[in-house]
């Protein structure tokens, strides 16, 4: 987490001094910046929060960081795929993980 702060790749939302959203770039290669750790405080959720947190999120990527963000979230999460869905994320394919 250190590493991802001093590089300038965790973004925080403060109210009152508390977090309420985090996300961070946790890989960075090619021109892609990838999208993770998106956090928004328990009590804060379902609010219209994360919509326009993950917007100033991407819109800083894209001026400072790669032309590319990119980011995967579980099929369940459906307020989370509201969300990035709402900041102009598309799904352009499916991830699957197989436990052996």
């Amino acid at each position: 987490m250190a590493s991802l702060i001093d590089a300038g790749h965790t973004f925080v939302l403060l109210e009152d001094g508390r977090v309420v959203f985090k996300a961070d770039v946790g890989s960075l290669a090619l021109g892609v910046a990838q999208i993770q750790g998106v956090w928004v405080a328990p009590d804060r959720r379902g609010q219209g929060l994360a919509t326009p947190a993950m917007n100033a999120v991407v819109e800083h990527v894209l001026q400072t960081l790669a032309p590319t963000v990119s980011l995967y979230v579980n099929g369940y999460n459906e307020p989370a795929l509201r969300a990035y869905h709402g900041a102009g994320f598309r799904q352009v394919a499916t991830f699957a993980t197989v436990i052996l």
